[in-house]
């Protein structure tokens, strides 16, 4: 199954992050030394993956921070509006 994985500089970021995707069951990974992901999995279509990049945008948006987001093997990284 495919996922969308989101880059956070600390826990607190993380926790923002799934905050913001709640309503995509987000999971954070990773430690402390390693540093965090968020990672959504992706069953629902294209539809989906707008929402997740919707909610996404909305968050680095408010934080005014950008987002490194990796999809299908690639790098992303969404600045805000």
């Amino acid at each position: 199954m495919q996922s969308l994985t989101v880059a956070a500089s600390s826990l607190e970021v993380a926790q923002g992050l799934s905050d913001a995707l709640s309503g995509f069951h987000p999971e954070i990974v990773g430690s402390e030394d390693e540093g965090y992901q968020v990672r959504v999995s992706l069953a629902g279509g294209d539809g989906q993956i707008i929402a997740i990049l919707d909610a996404l945008e909305r968050h680095v948006t408010e934080r005014h921070a950008p987002a490194r987001v990796q999809f299908d093997g690639r790098s992303y990284v969404l600045h805000p509006e």
